[in-house]
């Protein structure tokens, strides 16, 4: 009884990490109607996305300790809350200071979803049952990008931007309601809080662990100077409305989709470093590739299956890493520290791209820049998974 519970927890946890993913991730086709309706600048709409991970990160740092002290599920409930009042907030915005406000606390609540989940996963099972869990919890990713990002674009050009949050904020909270009869560990009473942060902060001297986090600043870092700018890149340099970038990013949400399987199944055969090596350099020749606008607008969404196949091959195996570099009682922490590099990394990404680019008539240029610089940052990658199986062996 208590698997087959623990089993639909998961996939609760799931539809709310979609719910997450969907918020962040329809940003991008979303921002430059946002930044015309609230009387921003194009070329700063990217600030918009970028934003979300920044507050996550923050976030991820002062709560992070809570999941360990008081258990997952008070964890989830507060979040899952928090995030669908900052939806119906971001939906109800009228102007900047407000969008940026409720774009700051979805970060806030959202950004540490996925990291209480996970650690829920690592509790809850062992062996190719945890596999399959955490594989399924990263699955929410692309399936926001096939099914929730082309879903939200089309509502926002068939009817208003605003739309896509109302229905965030709803389902949400369905979310929330039926997560409080999930069953999780319900924390530990061994340590104040303040010890608690002291071990956070304690995990940085771990070798392993700085090496793993060195691996995901340099798979993001490059990535999320593209990312937030691709709403702006797409309308002005190949002529696409909102809708065809949400049809681009479910082309490739299904590349996404088959690079997740393919990591599951080889995870299970003991693959694990080694698809983070191989999706970063998938992931990297093709983002040039797309930023270099060597292919034409048609296949756009073709560049996106190969790009999210590479990158979607990456993450099951790092956050399996994660799960089994500490105890239990350390988990939540650990990977909450993984969001806050991550979420860093990502915002990061945002503000180092934004004075590389200029508009030359209605032309967005500077973007091939930021595709080199991409692509020398996923080059990084291969060399620090080297490092790290040599200090695991």
């Amino acid at each position: 009884m208590k698997k087959i519970a623990s089993s639909l927890s998961i996939w609760l946890l799931f539809v709310l990490g979609f719910m997450v993913q969907m918020d962040h991730l329809m940003m991008v086709p979303l921002s430059s109607d946002i930044a015309k309706a609230i009387d921003m600048p194009l070329t700063e709409s990217g600030l918009l996305v970028s934003i979300y991970p920044i507050a996550a990160a923050i976030s991820a740092f002062f709560l992070a300790p809570f999941s360990d002290r008081f258990g997952r599920k008070r964890m989830l409930l507060f979040l899952g809350t928090g995030f669908a009042l900052s939806c119906l907030g971001c939906a109800m915005a009228s102007n900047l200071e407000q969008m940026y406000l409720f774009r700051i606390l979805s970060g806030v609540f959202g950004g540490l979803v996925l990291p209480n989940a996970l650690a829920f996963a690592g509790d809850e099972f062992d062996d190719n049952a945890k596999v399959r869990a955490i594989s399924t919890l990263t699955l929410a990713f692309p399936v926001a990008s096939v099914m929730g990002v082309p879903i939200g674009a089309w509502l926002g050009d068939l009817y208003s931007w605003r739309l896509p949050f109302y229905a965030l904020a709803a389902l949400s909270l369905l979310c929330v309601a039926g997560l409080t009869s999930m069953q999780v560990s319900s924390g530990t009473k061994e340590h104040s809080i303040g010890r608690q942060y002291i071990q956070l902060l304690a995990l940085w001297r771990n070798r392993r662990i700085q090496v793993v986090f060195a691996i995901q600043f340099f798979m993001l870092i490059g990535l999320f100077g593209f990312v937030p700018n691709l709403s702006v890149f797409l309308v002005s340099n190949f002529d696409m409305s909102t809708t065809a970038i949400g049809l681009c990013y479910m082309q490739g949400g299904v590349g996404a989709i088959l690079g997740n399987v393919l990591a599951r199944q080889l995870m299970q055969r003991e693959f694990g470093v080694s698809l983070i090596t191989a999706g970063s350099i998938i992931m990297a020749l093709s983002l040039l590739g797309v930023t270099l606008e060597v292919f034409s607008a048609p296949f756009i969404g073709l560049s996106f299956a190969i790009t999210m196949f590479g990158g979607s091959m990456r993450f099951p195996a790092l956050q399996m890493i994660l799960t089994d570099l500490v105890s239990t009682d350390l988990r939540g922490r650990l990977l909450a520290m993984s969001m806050i590099v991550s979420n860093l990394t990502m915002g990061l990404g945002g503000v180092w791209s934004l004075p590389l680019l200029e508009f030359e008539g209605e032309r967005l240029v500077g973007m091939e820049l930021i595709g080199l610089i991409t692509f020398v940052s996923l080059c990084f990658v291969p060399p620090l998974v080297m490092v790290l199986q040599r200090i695991h062996k």
